[in-house]
């Protein structure tokens, strides 16, 4: 078929993939999408330079406005992502893109994005990741909110508090357990209830000692039913590529979470000082006028005092 300047409109089928995804026509940036998927897992090596084409196309991928076209997108970005060794270039952009347009989308899609934000952090970009998912916590959207929410969970139950640390975004999620939405209160305390595996009563409570009593409830009810010495004791399961000889160790012990491993090595837990999670207090500023006049005195009684 031909338009009315006598162009065949599947002009864009000879157009090579690169090209076919920045198309004007959604369906031309769909079979171009589907066909990254295909190049992507193709390459015979990690640091192909057919990747570097695709290194600032990758935003856009995840914001294409059609659904149907951005939902074959976002496998060709997860494609990259796990392949490209340059693919750590484009985790800001890609997954703010991805907070904002795909994780308060149809399930499909937001699974995919899951995909991708976990990836991400397997290729050690969990920092970016965390700042990002952070930043995620401020959207208006409550879908959005949850949706970050539940990352930063999954996130820690799988690759543990040594590779997603809990202090970048505590204090964020502390005040959502009294947010207006639902679905945003409950996730915040799912969270919650996975950091506490992790870290632990004494260290957690410290930092959560200004949550409203009923939630404080709601939580220590959820607390007195793990059993952290046995089923829910957090173990990681989901590796960085940096961590692949600390996976082979792990499956080579084979044994159950329940276990306690004595080897340092495996230890995936946070070293975390609660005090650091506290807010600074300038002590100066609450002592007495008389403080520095009594502690100069010659007269002991003063100086006591």
């Amino acid at each position: 078929m031909a338009t009315n300047g006598g162009i065949d409109d599947n002009e864009w089928q000879k157009l090579p993939c690169d090209q076919k995804v920045q198309h004007k026509a959604w369906k031309a940036r769909m079979t171009g999408y589907e066909e990254c998927v295909t190049l992507f897992r193709t390459q015979n090596s990690d640091q192909s330079p057919e990747f570097m084409k695709y290194v600032s196309l990758m935003k856009k991928f995840v914001i294409d406005s059609n659904e149907n076209a951005r939902e074959k997108a976002l496998d060709a970005v997860f494609a990259f992502v796990e392949e490209a060794n340059i693919a750590g270039k484009t985790v800001n952009e890609v997954s703010s893109g991805i907070i904002t347009k795909c994780l308060n989308a149809r399930s499909k899609m937001k699974e995919r994005a899951f995909d991708i934000i976990l990836m991400y952090i397997e290729i050690e970009k969990q920092v970016e990741i965390t700042e990002e998912l952070v930043k995620g916590l401020e959207n208006k959207q409550p879908k959005i909110v949850q949706a970050c929410l539940e990352l930063l969970r999954k996130g820690l139950s799988e690759f543990g508090s040594k590779v997603l640390p809990i202090k970048p975004f505590l204090k964020q999620v502390i005040p959502l357990l009294d947010d207006r939405d639902k679905t945003v209160r409950d996730e915040s305390k799912l969270l919650i209830v996975e950091i506490y595996k992790w870290i632990g009563k004494q260290t957690l409570m410290p930092m959560i000692q200004n949550v409203k009593p009923i939630q404080m409830q709601e939580l220590q009810t959820e607390f007195d039913k793990l059993d952290l010495n046995g089923i829910d004791k957090p173990r990681q399961t989901r590796f960085l590529r940096s961590q692949q000889e600390l996976k082979q160790k792990m499956e080579e012990t084979n044994i159950p979470s329940s276990v306690i491993i004595e080897d340092p090595n495996l230890d995936m837990q946070e070293d975390l000082d609660p005090f650091e999670m506290l807010e600074p207090v300038n002590i100066l500023e609450r002592l007495s006028k008389e403080f520095y006049e009594k502690s100069e005195s010659k007269q002991w009684e003063d100086r006591k005092e």
